[in-house]
């Protein structure tokens, strides 16, 4: 997290960056996808992300390193990423989270290779007031997008019979679920015939 949390806000809470548009976020998710450890579900699918492997292999395979931080030094958020010195810091409760598979450990670790893969700086736009901006260049949404994108791809979304089935599909809140299928069904990726009329009843 780079600044802030922007779900739920009224206006972006976090740095300006270089725009970027759910489609393209989609396509850089796919292409994410592909390099990262997957689980397999009891589909027998692949669909969820192993953000422990994540943290603790590829991203040093990849040349970045993590830290991990006490409770008390990590006050104001659960992690932050500093993509210019190939950095991710993590608060322990968050780290010891993955290795029982809670979501929110599992999605922060996620939210923060987002913020690698998008390859926001804090030097980017540095000065610029926060919040006088546009959602679709700022870091937190992006990071956000990029994160349900990853870890809630196309398919699994389709595929799911309600929101609690895509939650445990992926390793996901219901919560976050439903709002990644009522927005992939707003921009019209996936047919609203596919939700079966169970999602959202």
């Amino acid at each position: 997290m780079i600044f802030g949390n922007a779900r739920g806000s009224r206006t972006p809470s976090g740095l300006k960056v270089a725009p970027m548009s759910y489609k393209k976020l989609e396509a850089v998710a796919e292409g994410v996808r592909r390099y990262l450890p997957l689980t397999e579900a009891y589909d027998g699918q692949r669909w969820s992300v192993n953000a422990q492997q994540i943290l603790e292999d590829t991203l040093p395979r990849a040349g970045f390193n993590f830290h991990i931080a006490e409770d008390s030094e990590l006050q104001q958020c659960a992690a932050f990423a500093v993509p210019e010195h190939n950095l991710i810091v993590v608060r322990q409760d968050v780290y010891e989270g993955l290795f029982t598979d809670e979501v929110f450990s599992r999605s922060t670790v996620v939210h923060e290779l987002s913020h690698i893969v998008l390859r926001h700086a804090v030097t980017l736009h540095r000065g610029a007031p926060v919040g006088q901006h546009e959602f679709y260049e700022d870091s937190e949404w992006q990071a956000n997008a990029l994160m349900a994108a990853i870890m809630m791809p196309v398919p699994a979304c389709a595929a799911a019979a309600s929101a609690q089935d895509l939650a445990t599909m992926c390793g996901t809140s219901v919560l976050s679920a439903t709002y990644r299928i009522d927005g992939l069904v707003k921009r019209k990726v996936i047919p609203e015939k596919s939700l079966n009329g169970k999602l959202f009843g």
